[in-house]
């Protein structure tokens, strides 16, 4: 295993695309965890110190969070909404809550991602570096998206509202589902299934349903159809 160290954010996507056998490395939790995406052969390009990690009100009164600002962090900041707190409460060790980042959070592309189906159903954006420069993205797009791209920060309206529920056999265990809605917005993450967003909470009429080891496909519809009716009669 060989780790290397870019000068810049742009060097580091360059890197990732020259290096087939290769993954980011910022809080580390991800892909050092026992049995994720590390092999022997792995090159890790260390990205910390190219991004930030503040969390900081921008002039029009948006809020700027780093990629590499941990979920703790935002927890904790008097910032950020209380729907994304509770996401980054979904993870339940505090020793890893304040190693793992946002932008490793929505990096990984996982199904049972922490953040993913609250910051979809808020229609956050990210900044990042590509390639080819500079691009906004929506987090909901991301998810169908393979490049290679460097996360810079998220942009978050800290006055959205709404509510975000997540099933698992436990609070350590992987989620078999998390249902989000952020003002007039509805996410889904469904483990084994992509993520699903919409305007409507008969979105879960749209998503996949797979078994795995988190609970069957009926189990799963079950619980999408009963957050998103019992939310709204609420």
């Amino acid at each position: 295993m060989v780790i290397h160290h870019p000068v810049s954010a742009l060097d580091a996507v360059k890197l990732r695309k020259e290096l087939d056998d290769s993954l980011y490395l910022a809080g580390g939790t991800e892909v050092l965890r026992l049995g994720g995406p590390l092999k022997e052969t792995t090159e890790l390009i260390d990205i910390n110190g190219l991004v930030p990690a503040k969390i900081e009100v921008m002039e029009d009164g948006l809020i700027r969070i780093g990629a590499l600002a941990a979920l703790q962090d935002l927890i904790d900041s008097p910032l950020v909404p209380e729907y994304l707190k509770s996401a980054c409460r979904f993870c339940a060790s505090f020793e890893k809550r304040n190693a793992a980042t946002i932008g490793g959070n929505i990096a990984a592309r996982r199904d049972d991602s922490y953040l993913a189906a609250a910051l979809s159903a808020a229609n956050v954006h990210f900044m990042s570096t590509t390639p080819h420069g500079k691009e906004l993205k929506a987090v909901s797009e991301y998810f169908n998206t393979g490049c290679r791209r460097v996360i810079e920060y998220f942009i978050v309206d800290p006055h959205c509202t709404g509510y975000v529920r997540r099933f698992g056999i436990t609070a350590s265990a992987h989620a078999a589902l998390i249902a989000a809605r952020v003002k007039d917005r509805y996410a889904l993450s469904v483990k084994g299934s992509p993520l699903v967003c919409g305007t409507s909470p008969d979105i879960w009429k749209r998503a996949e349903y797979r078994d795995t080891v988190e609970g069957s496909a009926e189990y799963k519809r079950y619980l999408a159809r009963t957050v998103f009716e019992l939310e709204e009669a609420l």
